[in-house]
């Protein structure tokens, strides 16, 4: 008869199992592609590769000088505590001032919430008002975080197909098609990432008009994280003020991150009804609490100090600048076709002429050997939701842009004359 099994022994054996155990929630999330990409790319430099990197969605600039000397002013002067919930009030007052002029409408600072980032402002939303079963009605190609934050708070995306002729934008026709009694969130992220494409007046009032008649118990979403990132023609045209007289279910999402080149602050904020603010503080109360004061201070200086304006419109000249550099070397490669982007800072093309070629038999292989054998980071389009698409970020210097369009040519290039498989 055997030794008996100590009392340690079983439960390290137990612990075991117990660590291997994950939750159904979180075993259905997929990691972002964005990331990975932008880490094989990291990686590939550390090892002395020239990389060429257009996968991450990140302004290459410093924020604006006020903003880092408010921080710097900050940590020097005073203690740094815990805000409230919400946010401090100074900010939360600055932000209301900022949307309110914007949107034409008096908001509150009872009605803004601050949050962890703008990604943190949308998954407060969902968890405080999308119960089981609930739909989200989501435009794609779309952003690869809408999806599982919808299913993390146990609702169910419903995909509405854009299409390029349309300019990426969604259409009443198709809106229609896929609202039902269990739709309670509508998706409209202007401009776009990944494909740019923004929306009119015309066209939000279009979309109101269908959920007015169809799904009037549904809320539209605005995320509005690039609408300062325009380009003429395309003017960004405000929900609220398109669809105040239509729905009063609107929410807006907006930050600091993009217009400012703030990524690290992570600094967003919700704007809704006080109903849904407090719920949604409630979530953030549980999880996050208050977002960092640090950051929240330069938060405040960029909404309020004048010069901050000064380095936002020179941000926006270079963008504008690199997106002429991108689009007409890009067009000029034979087999990619590409809508010009209205917003954001990517370039959303159309590879598929390139898939099925020996050694590429998807978009995620096309990514993954532009980068490791020529050196150019994109993000593949099967992420978005559009297989045979590559994003290409020209948030980066000038420099690169010019330098990794070369390549991406040479390459290309290179593809085209090995022929089909």
């Amino acid at each position: 008869m055997g030794r008996p099994r100590s009392s340690s022994s079983h439960f390290a054996d137990t612990l075991a199992i117990v660590q291997d155990t994950i939750s159904q929630r979180a075993a259905v999330l997929r990691p972002s592609a964005t990331f990975a990409m932008a880490a094989r790319a990291g990686a590939l430099r550390a090892q002395g590769r020239q990389v060429f990197d257009f996968s991450a969605g990140e302004p290459d600039f410093r924020p604006p000088t006020a903003v880092r000397e408010a921080v710097v002013a900050l940590v020097r002067e005073r203690a740094i505590g815990y805000t409230p919930v919400a946010g401090m009030l100074a900010l939360r007052e600055a932000v209301a001032e900022h949307l309110s002029a914007y949107h034409g409408t008096a908001i509150s600072p009872a009605r803004v919430l601050i949050s962890c980032g703008a990604k943190h402002s949308i998954a407060n939303l969902l968890q405080a008002t999308i119960d089981p079963g609930d739909e989200v009605v989501i435009p794609t190609p779309a952003w690869v975080s809408y999806p599982d934050m919808v299913r993390l708070a146990q609702g169910v995306p419903v995909v509405a197909p854009t299409l390029p002729e349309h300019g990426w934008r969604l259409q009443p026709e198709v809106l229609a098609r896929v609202v039902g009694p269990r739709t309670r969130l509508l998706v409209l992220n202007s401009p776009s990432n990944p494909t740019g494409g923004g929306y009119g007046a015309e066209d939000l009032r279009a979309l109101g008009e269908v959920l007015a008649r169809l799904a009037p118990r549904t809320r539209v979403m605005a995320d509005d994280i690039y609408r300062r990132l325009s380009y003429a023609p395309f003017e960004h045209a405000s929900v609220v003020r398109c669809l105040g007289d239509v729905l009063e279910n609107i929410a807006l999402v907006d930050g600091v991150s993009k217009t400012y080149a703030m990524t690290g602050f992570r600094i967003g904020y919700l704007v809704a009804s006080e109903a849904v603010v407090t719920a949604a503080t409630r979530v953030q109360g549980q999880t996050t609490s208050g977002a960092a004061t640090p950051s929240q201070y330069a938060a405040l200086a960029a909404l309020t100090d004048p010069s901050v304006d000064v380095e936002v419109a020179a941000m926006h000249e270079a963008f504008t600048r690199r997106r002429a550099t991108m689009l007409a070397a890009v067009t000029a490669i034979d087999g990619l076709r590409i809508v010009p982007p209205d917003g954001a800072f990517y370039c959303w093309i159309d590879a598929s002429a390139y898939v099925g070629r020996t050694g590429v038999a998807d978009d995620t292989a096309l990514a993954n050997w532009l980068l490791d054998r020529h050196g150019v980071a994109s993000v593949p389009g099967s992420a978005f939701g559009a297989p045979g698409y590559l994003r290409l970020s020209y948030a980066t210097d000038d420099a690169s842009v010019v330098g990794g369009c070369a390549r991406l040519t040479e390459a290309l290039a290179s593809l085209a004359a090995r022929g089909a498989e």
